[in-house]
């Protein structure tokens, strides 16, 4: 029995291990195939290669991953550009180490916010004493929006003793924001 094999998937890994992301990009161009469109956005987002990546991603009608491509390229901390990849690859551990040690403690809490790892969210903010309102609103929020009760106990003992005011979690929301900005997500 025989069968045709493409010849294009080897050539696009041989772009790709060669460093040569926008031959790869004509290549697939040119045979205008989804399959190594597909490959060229996996291999790009797994090597960091954002600009190949969103146009890889927009050649599928992946809307949503140009859209969040283009978020990480407008974030201001290499760190934190780092750790979305990594979300964006589905290394979510991963995203949440690269935060931690960068000291970005409250995007990595963020991140378990967005994740739903609400106990995970929690331990953080207990452990590094800051946010606990912000987890506790977001969690109150997401309970609320699904007209659930919470069940978690760790949750229930938090909220009878912090007080949820939105505008100063906006607030604080913001400092983190512009101090991330500001020294580039690097340590103090």
């Amino acid at each position: 029995m025989t069968t045709a094999v493409s010849p294009y998937p080897a050539v696009i890994y041989k772009y790709v291990t060669g460093n040569r992301w926008s031959e790869a990009t004509r290549l697939c161009r040119f045979v205008k195939d989804d399959s190594l469109w597909a490959m060229l956005a996996a291999m790009a987002s797994a090597a960091k290669q954002l600009d190949t990546a969103e146009v890889a991603y927009a050649a599928l009608n992946e809307a949503d991953k140009v859209h969040y491509i283009q978020y990480i390229k407008e974030m201001p901390s290499k760190d934190a550009r780092n750790a979305e990849m990594a979300v964006l690859t589905g290394h979510y551990q991963d995203a949440e180490n690269i935060l931690l040690q960068a000291g970005l403690t409250f995007r990595a809490i963020l991140l378990n916010i967005y994740l739903h790892q609400w106990e995970k969210a929690l331990d953080l903010a207990i452990k590094h004493k800051t946010h606990v309102d912000t987890v506790l609103a977001y969690r109150v929020k997401h309970l609320n929006r699904f007209d659930k009760e919470e069940r978690i106990k760790k949750y229930n003992e938090y909220m009878k003793e912090v007080e949820i005011d939105w505008d100063k979690i906006s607030a604080k929301m913001e400092v983190e924001f512009q101090k991330e900005s500001q020294n580039g997500g690097k340590k103090k």
